[in-house]
């Protein structure tokens, strides 16, 4: 009777195949919803999305480094000025995603952090440091122009892909182009165009990176995200399909690493780190996808990809 049963778990968990592990693989890296952030500074730093507008900062230095004359000084700047104007957006993006995020219990808390930080504080908070930035990078790039490709980054993430998220499953498109701006702004700060093949190039690898990032990102919670009334993109696919879309756009960003690498010329140290990058990634992003069915674990390796791309950047 004990065999029988066994063998009956055993069929009926295998209709559902490459489904139910994925969900189930999904719902082991659902971090449990936040409790209310305690105090205003707590509150401010989490709706500021630190972490991430760091490593849009780190865009802007890679971009200034890149660059033949780029100097250390200007691009420490041009790394700070573009994390405060990006975490500026972050506060203003969470205002404006406060109705929507109560759909959805992993964001849940970002209210309570709203309330708790007070709305027109953080409206205060995010004008003084997108200004504050911004002066940042236009004294690191002695001009306007700097400043400027900073402000076209955070018009397309504010004024573009948020109100767009909430109609179209596609606003993702639009949203690449705010990484892009970032590191072209770099590049403007140590005296270069934003139309130089170079740079263009360069800040087409962070472009097509950020597609495959928000599908992993919306595969982590597709069941979150396909109960809420949002337009994602897990509601036009399925898991497995989903998955397999999101490895075909990883493997577009390694042949954007491999097309930079013949527009542009590397030192030894920076062509090994973007060989290495671009040889690895796939393979090891699709073993982690398809046959460990760990989405939160490739979602860690794509984003040590782009910090490893940002770092061959800034050699020499």
């Amino acid at each position: 009777m004990s065999d029988r049963r066994t063998c009956n778990r055993t069929e009926s968990t295998g209709h559902g195949g490459f489904n139910q592990e994925m969900e189930m693989a999904v719902a082991d890296t659902n971090p449990p919803p936040r409790t209310e952030p305690k105090g205003r500074v707590l509150s401010f730093f989490l709706l500021s999305k630190a972490f991430l507008s760091a490593h849009i900062g780190l865009a802007a230095a890679a971009g200034c480094l890149f660059h033949p004359d780029g100097g250390a000084m200007q691009a420490a700047m041009a790394w700070v000025g573009v994390t405060m104007t990006a975490m500026a957006g972050a506060l203003v993006n969470n205002i404006q995603d406060r109705l929507q995020d109560q759909e959805i219990p992993r964001t849940r808390w970002r209210k309570e952090a709203l309330e708790s930080a007070g709305v027109l504080a953080l409206l205060k908070g995010a004008g003084l440091m997108a200004v504050l930035g911004l002066m940042l990078v236009v004294d690191a790039g002695n001009g306007l122009w700097p400043g400027a490709m900073v402000l076209v980054g955070l018009f397309f993430y504010n004024a573009v892909y948020t109100p767009l998220k909430k109609k179209s499953h596609l606003a993702l498109l639009p949203g690449s182009l705010c990484g892009m701006a970032a590191l072209l702004a770099g590049w403007m700060v140590a005296g270069g165009s934003p139309m130089d093949r170079g740079a263009l190039s360069a800040a087409l690898v962070v472009g097509v990176w950020q597609i495959p990032h928000s599908m992993i990102q919306n595969l982590k919670h597709a069941d979150e995200l396909r109960k809420s009334d949002q337009p994602t993109i897990t509601k036009l696919f399925k898991d497995p399909d989903l998955a397999f879309v999101t490895l075909m756009w990883v493997m577009l960003y390694n042949l954007s690493l491999y097309h930079l690498i013949f527009m542009a010329p590397f030192s030894d140290w920076a062509l090994l780190l973007l060989f290495t990058n671009a040889g690895f990634l796939t393979p090891l992003f699709a073993h982690t996808l398809f046959v460990l069915k760990r989405p939160g674990l490739a979602f860690n390796f794509l984003n040590l990809s782009l910090v490893v791309y940002f770092i061959a950047l800034m050699i020499p």
